[in-house]
């Protein structure tokens, strides 16, 4: 839709018609999100103040539906991407967030990891690299004073601020390991959240697509890393003294790695709290319907 056309349309937002508004709400509806930015131009040159607060509304329509079905189309698929997954998270507060801002910010701190892993054979020793640059050069660091600060959802505020809670410097974490060949996944953890390095099957040795993994491609986790501790490494004894002190009986997928999807839906329920800390009740509410898109039915019982 050429932008005069637009215009002609939006000053027939305040027609008395019912009928006629809902028309053109449907048609820009169907546009979608190619309409947004010459929408957010109009809105922010005030050519219409009478329709102002209407075509805000209907911005965030637009982008609330194409997030939606982005979503659905994402947990639709097989094996998706953990960080399109999480961008898609993000994007409830930061529709306008791109995946390739994000991922050349990864892609940077991996090439920092890289120039100093060099020819480093030993695993251990090239997780020590690893923890150097990221959290001794880069600063990432747990947000102990904020736990439950929104901004510690979201990819572009964690990359910014080098602070998160345990899923979202482990997804950080996890994410560059990977890019480097490292078969570093996602544990979840009842009440926190780090990830393993495993042994691959012996048909998979030597892969370095870690995105093609699948959980049951895993033969074992032989350590244990917290990324909200600085990199700490730990056992499966370790798990066990935790799974005490927190109370909760052991489970084998408390020790095993756990899937995208699974990562993607406790932050979906992180943010759903966080926004019910702050009161931020519409946007929880989005949350909810995004936590809808993932099944998450059995969770959402009174919400």
């Amino acid at each position: 839709m050429d932008v005069s056309t637009l215009k002609a349309m939006i000053q027939l937002l305040d027609d008395p018609d019912e009928e006629v508004v809902e028309a053109l709400e449907s048609r820009f509806m169907e546009e979608g999100e190619d309409l947004v930015d010459d929408l957010e131009a109009i809105w922010l040159a005030n050519d219409f103040p009478a329709v102002s607060s209407h075509i805000e509304l209907l911005i965030k329509r637009i982008q609330r539906n194409g997030l939606h079905k982005r979503f659905k189309n994402w947990f639709e698929q097989e094996q998706p991407d953990l960080i399109e997954g999480w961008v898609l998270v993000t994007q409830v507060q930061y529709p306008g967030l791109k995946i390739d801002t994000v991922r050349r910010t990864l892609s940077d701190i991996k090439l920092d990891v890289w120039l100093m892993m060099g020819n480093v054979e030993n695993d251990v020793d090239k997780i020590q690299i690893l923890n150097h640059v990221f959290f001794d050069q880069q600063g990432f660091h747990g947000d102990n004073s904020q736990y439950h600060y929104t901004d510690n959802s979201f990819v572009n505020r964690v990359l910014e601020r080098k602070t998160g809670n345990p899923i979202s410097l482990s997804v950080v974490y996890m994410s560059i390991a990977q890019s480097l060949g490292l078969p570093v996944f996602g544990v979840n953890l009842p009440q926190h959240f780090v990830v393993g390095f495993c042994q691959l099957k012996e048909e998979l040795k030597g892969l370095k697509n870690m995105k093609v993994v699948r959980m049951e491609d895993i033969e074992k986790t032989l350590f244990y890393i917290n990324p909200y501790s600085k990199g700490q490494i730990f056992t499966k004894d370790n798990v066990d003294a935790f799974l005490k002190v927190v109370n909760v009986s052991p489970q084998k997928q408390f020790y095993h790695p756990c899937g995208v999807k699974e990562i993607v839906k406790r932050m979906l329920r992180n943010l759903h709290f966080s926004y019910g800390e702050v009161q931020e009740l519409e946007k929880q509410q989005e949350v909810l319907q995004m936590m809808k898109l993932a099944g998450m039915w059995d969770e959402l019982e009174g919400k």
